[in-house]
């Protein structure tokens, strides 16, 4: 009797569920159908609700718009791909920037004799001290021949200094602005990669290094200075209150009178080893806080010559929207987004000293002069490290070397000037100029020591180069939603409706498992 109870309470349950999901499928159903009669998609109405339809109008229209639902997804993953590929666009700013807002470009300059022969005629092969002007007038050499290099009385850097043509020698007039100028209250004296040379408008060490190098690269003769030291870079630019005289200098006008003009004197029979083949100098006009690196980049300046640098100047800035995007793909970086070991701002060419200056220290313990002292503690290399010196300049491309650099890219705000040089030869007749240094000189003596160099900008305004971002997040979602909305009326609106129905679908199958 019992089971004959249970068993008639289960089939009166069975069936009341049966009931129960008819009526929600029709339910279901209802609402589908007037989903389909209501949509936003005009086909959903057109092949599916229409019922009088004959079958091979309805299976027409489907392929068709499965043909063009296929098309419309393809050119929207077209248009992501191109958002994630290209993300960034340089375009010309909209606004002209004036020269005198930006600094003249710093200027290093570098006699191609790399020791004077008065000093150095008297060494004696096999001296510690022969075994460094090896070293500085670049002659290969096995060290290891050399007898007790660990004793010497002065460092490698101190030899440099000694047996070089100081600035005050080298640079023997200046004008500046049409200003007579001394040349010493101008240019200082710094280590580059092609020994002590002669350096204009570079930012102060106080705002371009984080802590004080106990060499000339930090320059000499600060007393002689009469301009006021003050901070700038390419993204903040100048402070906005500024001093009567400051530098670094800015630029004041177009055209050689309202540059920089120098002459310079080889000193032809000092001549000891040179830098290249010639005679002469070398040249290279960069950002001022930039790490010049002549032997790649110098700029050659023959002696009997006077020499033109037209300077075009070009900057790079940045729109603050491109930052959510990665470095990889922008291809820049945000000077605060990246800090160096020594230097205060970053620059790709910082960035690569720095990665240069870290090889030498790993292979050989010590850092080369002209590099940045990466840190407080590392040692400059001296006589007794050149054998290794040489050994890692071969491999200074080597894989860990060449990683490091590919992570310095250029920055988001920058300054570069490019110089259009060209040059003429001193006239043998009368040479003219406005220095009072020629006054007492012959014309050959002038023809086969001196140099005449001019630097001045070419145009008072120019337009910068603006990165910004190529597709924004706006412009993604109004491409794709013109591009489904012209091929299938597809809407937001539609996206809505899908989620009512599937909630709706999923509540009725919970209300009757539950």
């Amino acid at each position: 009797m019992f089971r004959k109870n249970s068993l008639f309470k289960d089939t009166n349950i069975m069936s009341l569920v049966k009931k129960i999901t008819r009526k929600i499928f029709r339910l279901v159903e209802n609402r589908e159908k007037r989903f389909l009669h209501n949509t936003s998609i005009e086909v959903l109405k057109y092949v599916i609700t229409n019922k009088s339809l004959p079958l091979w109008v309805k299976l027409y229209f489907i392929i068709i718009s499965g043909l063009v639902v296929f098309v419309a997804v393809n050119l929207a993953v077209g248009i992501y791909n191109k958002w994630e590929n290209t993300p960034v666009i340089i375009g010309i700013s909209s606004h002209m920037t004036t020269i005198n807002s930006i600094p003249f470009p710093a200027i290093t300059i570098c006699n191609m004799n790399q020791a004077k022969k008065s000093k150095v005629e008297h060494l004696v092969p096999g001296s510690i001290e022969y075994a460094m002007l090896q070293k500085t007038c670049y002659r290969e050499t096995n060290y290891t021949s050399f007898k007790n290099l660990q004793q010497k009385n002065e460092t490698f850097t101190n030899f440099i200094v000694n047996i070089s043509e100081k600035c005050e020698n080298l640079i023997v007039s200046c004008m500046f602005h049409q200003q007579k100028i001394p040349c010493t209250d101008i240019f200082r004296e710094i280590f580059v990669d092609e020994g002590l040379c002669c350096i204009f408008n570079l930012l102060h060490p106080y705002y371009l290094y984080k802590f004080r190098s106990p060499y000339v690269r930090d320059y000499t003769s600060l007393e002689r200075f009469s301009d006021i030291a003050v901070d700038w870079d390419p993204m903040s630019g100048y402070p906005k209150r500024l001093p009567s005289r400051y530098y670094p200098r800015p630029g004041v006008g177009a055209g050689s009178s309202m540059g920089l003009q120098i002459i310079l004197n080889g000193h032809v029979d000092d001549y000891y080893c040179s830098s290249t083949n010639g005679l002469g100098f070398k040249v290279l006009l960069y950002n001022p806080i930039d790490q010049p690196r002549l032997k790649e980049s110098g700029l050659p300046v023959m002696l009997g010559r006077q020499t033109t640098f037209r300077i075009i100047a070009r900057s790079f800035e940045a729109s603050p929207n491109i930052r959510h995007i990665q470095r990889s793909k922008r291809q820049c970086i945000f000077s605060d987004e990246q800090k160096l070991l020594f230097y205060r701002y970053y620059t790709r060419r910082n960035c690569e000293s720095e990665c240069d200056a870290l090889f030498f220290l790993r292979l050989c313990d010590c850092i080369p002069y002209y590099l940045p002292l990466v840190y407080p503690n590392a040692s400059i290399c001296d006589v007794d490290r050149f054998q290794c010196l040489n050994n890692a300049e071969l491999e200074v491309f080597d894989v860990e070397s060449s990683q490091c650099k590919e992570l310095c890219l250029p920055s988001c705000h920058d300054l570069i000037f490019y110089p259009d040089s060209f040059t003429t030869p001193f006239s043998k007749a009368n040479f003219r100029t406005r220095s009072d240094y020629l006054k007492n000189l012959s014309s050959e003596y002038i023809r086969k020591n001196l140099a005449v160099v001019h630097f001045f900008h070419t145009e008072n305004y120019f337009r910068s180069n603006v990165r910004s971002s190529y597709t924004g997040s706006t412009e993604y979602m109004a491409q794709t939603g013109g591009l489904m909305s012209l091929m299938i009326g597809f809407s937001v609106i539609f996206i809505a409706e899908i989620i009512y129905v599937i909630l709706f679908i999923l509540s009725m199958i919970i209300f009757i498992m539950f």
